[in-house]
């Protein structure tokens, strides 16, 4: 009994972290807008912001509705989450709320994804126990 719960707190743990980073991925998405940030920059974050947010709402999806994590899409995430923080420096913006903004929530949005990808492994080591 206590494996069956221990696999649905890790479920509810990925399940909010992949909620969490959808809403920074629609943050880093409306920063264009609300921050005017502009050039290559504003459109970068329109784009990877939405891809944020559609991966991680799929991801809280799947993991709500049927119960099965998926490391991959927690990797993805982290993947983005790395490039969000890393991209002001690739582009070469010299915009200092984008550098922020960029930087924080790229930061963030990787470390709630390696704890996704952490909730995923223990619910698959739980379940595999289990049967």
């Amino acid at each position: 009994m206590s494996q069956t719960r221990s696999a649905d707190d890790s479920s509810v743990l990925v399940e909010r972290t992949a909620g969490l980073t959808a809403v920074l991925g629609v943050f880093i998405m409306a920063s264009t807008v609300v921050f005017t940030i502009t050039g290559n920059m504003g459109i970068h974050n329109v784009l990877v912001g939405a891809l944020t947010a559609l991966v991680a709402s799929v991801h809280a999806y799947r993991t709500g509705e049927s119960r099965t994590q998926s490391i991959a899409l927690a990797a993805v995430l982290v993947v983005l989450g790395i490039w969000i923080a890393a991209s002001p420096f690739v582009f070469g913006t010299e915009q200092e709320l984008a550098v922020g903004i960029n930087s924080l929530g790229g930061a963030i949005i990787a470390i709630l994804s390696l704890v996704s990808v952490y909730g995923s492994v223990r619910t698959s080591e739980t379940t595999a126990t289990t049967a």
